[in-house]
C-alpha cells in the first residue's frame, strides 16, 4: 500500500514538473497563482490534458493537411511527366481568365486587344490574375491561388468542426482529421485546384460563411469578417448569391438587420456596377459564359424559344436525375421538413437548427434553379461542400453521439467513410484523371496554340478558345460565342452553314479548328477539310478526341497542307495529325 501511494506521488510529482517545464504554461500558472505561489497536483494535471489536448488537436490535423500536400504535389508532378516538364491545367477555360486578364492589364476588358468581351463567370478572378500578367508567374498564378484556397477550406472545416465540438479526444481528432481528407478527395476539392479556374475561391467563400454563420447562431457573436465574405462570394461566382442572400436573411431575423441591408446594399452595388459597365462597353448585362453555359442565363439573354420556367424545370430536372444532384434533393427536403417544424408566423423566433435549414434549402434550390453538373465535376463542388457542412451542423448531436460510442464508432465511422467513398466515387474519379485531364489540353489545344502562333500566324475561327487565344497577337474568332454575341446568338438559333461562312469571312478568318461534332451540318460546302489531330489517351477534359482544321479557300488550304506538314514534326509522340 505504501509503495502503491510512493509510485502514485512520484508520478503526480513528475506532472507537476512537465507542467511546470512548458513555457506556455508557466506563464498562465504564474499569472493564476502569484509570486511563488504553488500548484495542487489536481490543478497540474488539469493544465497538463489540456496541454497535450492543444498538442493532439495541432498535431493529428496537421497530418491531413501533409496528407493534402502530397496528393496536391503528387498530381502536380504526374501532369509535368506526362507534359514532358510543361504544366498546363484539366481544362483550356482558364487560359480565358489569362487571356482576358493580360488584356485588362493593357486596358481592354475582352480577349482580343481592341474588342470587348466578357466571357468569364467570374466577376473578381480575372482582376486577381491581372497584377502578374506579363511576368513569369502569370500562368501559374490561378494554380498558386487555388492550393492556397484548398488549404484555407480544409482549415475553416477544420475550425468548424472543432467549433461542433466534434473531436474531444483523440479518436475524435484522427476522425476529424481522417474526415478533412476524405472530404477534400471526395468533394473533388483537390482535383478542381488543377482546373484553374475560380471554384476552389468560390469554395472556401461557402464554407467560410457556413462557420461564420454557425459561430454568430451558437455564440451570438458575428465575425468581423463575416459581412466581407457574403459580399464575396456572388463576386467569385454567380452561383454564390443564393448563399449570400440566405446569410442575410439570417442575420436580419437575429436582429443585425443593419449589417444585413449594409451588406445587402454591397452587393446590388458590386454586380448592378458590373452590368452597367458591361452595358457601357456595348455588351449583355450578364458575362456571356452564363448567357451560352446556363440554362436561366441563356433564357434571360434572349436566342432561345424556352420560357424562363421551362428552362427552370429543365435545370432542375437535370440535377435530379445526377447521382449527387439526386442525393442533394433528399437532403432538401429533410431540410425543408426541419424548416416546417418552426413558428412559420414568427420566423424572428426560430433556432439556430431552423435558420440554418433555411440556409440550406436557400443553397440547394438555388444551384437547382440556377446551376449545372459536370464538366470535370466543377460546377455543383461549392453547393456539394456546403450543403456537407450545413448538414453536419444540423447532425451534429448525433455524429458526437456515434464519436462517444466506444464501443462501435471504429465501425460506424469505418462504415460512413466507406459510403462517402462509394457515393462519391465520380468526384474520386476525377481527382485521379486529373493528370489524363491535362495531357488532353496539352495534346490538343496547346498544340492548337502552337500551330497558329508558330506556324500559321494569321487569324483563325477556333470553338476551344482559351491557349489559341493566350499570348498570341493573331485575332481569334470564337464560333461558341463565349467573347462574340453574334456567335453566341448563331449558335443558339442553330443558323445554318451559309451562316456561318458569310460570319467567318466577314472576320477576314481563312482557317477555323472545330470539332465536327459541335457544328453538324453547318460547316460551309466550300470550306476543305486539310487535316485531323487526335489524342494519343482517351479524352477526359476535351468535348472531342480529334480536332478539324478547314481552310475556306483553295489557297489557304495549300498553304495550311505545308504549315501542317511542318508542324507535325514537332508534335508530341503518339499525337496524329492526319494531312488531308
Amino acid at each position: 500500500m505504501a509503495s502503491s501511494e510512493f509510485k502514485g506521488h512520484r508520478k503526480t510529482k513528475h506532472d507537476h514538473n512537465l507542467v511546470r517545464s512548458s513555457p506556455v504554461c508557466s506563464v498562465r500558472l504564474g499569472a493564476q497563482s502569484g509570486m511563488g505561489a504553488g500548484i495542487s497536483a489536481g490543478e497540474a494535471r488539469t493544465v497538463l490534458l489540456k496541454l497535450r489536448a492543444d498538442q493532439r488537436s495541432l498535431f493529428i490535423p496537421s497530418i491531413a493537411f501533409a496528407t493534402i500536400g502530397i496528393i496536391l504535389a503528387g498530381l502536380f508532378l504526374i501532369i509535368l511527366k506526362l507534359n514532358s516538364g510543361t504544366f498546363i491545367y484539366t481544362l483550356d477555360d482558364p487560359y480565358i481568365h489569362l487571356a482576358l486578364s493580360d488584356q485588362i492589364r493593357h486596358g481592354n476588358y475582352g480577349v482580343n486587344a481592341g474588342l470587348h468581351a466578357a466571357p468569364s463567370s467570374s466577376i473578381l478572378f480575372p482582376f486577381l490574375l491581372a497584377p502578374a500578367a506579363g511576368t513569369f508567374l502569370h500562368p501559374y498564378l490561378p494554380l498558386i491561388l487555388n492550393g492556397l484556397a484548398l488549404f484555407m477550406t480544409v482549415e475553416i472545416m477544420r475550425r468548424f468542426l472543432l467549433h461542433l465540438r466534434l473531436a474531444q479526444d483523440t479518436f475524435g481528432a484522427v476522425a476529424l482529421a481522417g474526415s478533412l481528407v476524405l472530404m477534400a478527395l471526395c468533394f473533388n476539392m483537390i482535383g478542381i485546384v488543377f482546373t484553374g479556374l475560380e471554384h476552389s475561391l468560390h469554395i472556401a467563400a461557402v464554407a467560410g460563411i457556413v462557420y461564420g454563420l454557425a459561430l454568430f447562431l451558437d455564440e451570438n457573436r458575428m465575425p468581423v469578417w463575416l459581412p466581407a465574405i457574403i459580399v464575396l462570394c456572388p463576386l467569385l461566382r454567380y452561383e454564390g448569391l443564393p448563399l449570400s442572400l440566405a446569410a442575410l436573411l439570417v442575420l436580419a431575423l437575429r436582429g443585425r438587420w443593419r449589417t444585413a441591408a449594409g451588406t445587402f446594399a454591397s452587393i446590388v452595388l458590386c454586380l448592378a456596377g458590373f452590368s452597367t459597365f458591361l452595358e457601357k462597353l456595348g455588351l449583355p448585362a450578364l458575362p456571356s459564359s452564363i448567357l451560352v453555359k446556363s440554362v436561366m442565363g441563356a433564357t434571360a439573354g434572349g436566342g432561345t424559344d424556352a420560357g424562363l420556367f421551362e428552362s427552370v424545370v429543365k435545370n432542375a430536372k437535370s440535377m435530379y436525375w445526377n447521382n449527387i444532384g439526386f442525393l442533394m434533393f433528399i437532403i432538401w427536403v429533410a431540410a425543408v421538413t426541419l424548416c416546417l417544424h418552426e413558428p412559420l408566423t414568427k420566423p424572428q423566433k426560430w433556432t439556430s437548427r431552423g435558420l440554418m435549414s433555411l440556409v440550406l434549402v436557400c443553397l440547394i434550390t438555388g444551384h437547382a434553379l440556377g446551376g449545372r453538373f459536370g464538366f470535370q465535376d466543377r460546377y455543383e463542388v461549392y453547393a456539394v461542400v456546403g450543403t456537407a457542412l450545413l448538414g453536419i451542423y444540423l447532425g451534429q448531436g448525433a455524429i458526437r453521439g456515434m464519436l462517444a460510442n466506444k464501443k462501435d464508432r471504429v465501425v460506424l465511422m469505418l462504415g460512413t467513410s466507406l459510403g462517402l467513398l462509394l457515393i462519391c466515387s465520380r468526384y474520386c474519379e476525377t481527382t485521379a484523371l486529373a493528370p489524363i485531364a491535362a495531357n488532353n489540353i496539352y495534346e490538343q489545344q496547346l498544340q492548337m496554340h502552337r500551330f497558329v502562333s508558330d506556324f500559321y500566324r494569321a487569324p483563325v475561327a477556333v470553338n476551344d478558345l482559351g491557349l489559341v487565344s493566350y499570348h498570341n497577337p493573331n485575332f481569334v474568332l470564337d464560333l461558341v460565342g463565349l467573347v462574340s454575341e453574334k456567335a453566341r446568338l448563331l449558335r443558339a438559333t442553330h443558323a445554318d452553314s451559309a451562316t456561318y461562312g458569310r460570319f467567318v469571312s466577314e472576320n477576314g478568318v481563312r482557317l477555323a479548328i472545330v470539332y465536327d461534332e459541335w457544328f453538324l451540318g453547318q460547316i460551309p460546302v466550300n470550306w476543305e477539310k486539310v487535316g485531323s489531330m487526335a489524342l494519343s489517351r482517351k479524352d477526359v477534359s476535351p468535348a472531342h478526341n480529334e480536332v478539324e482544321f478547314y481552310a475556306t479557300d483553295a489557297v489557304t488550304a495549300a498553304k495550311v497542307r505545308e504549315e501542317l506538314q511542318a508542324f507535325r514534326k514537332t508534335l508530341p509522340p503518339q499525337v496524329a495529325l492526319t494531312v488531308r
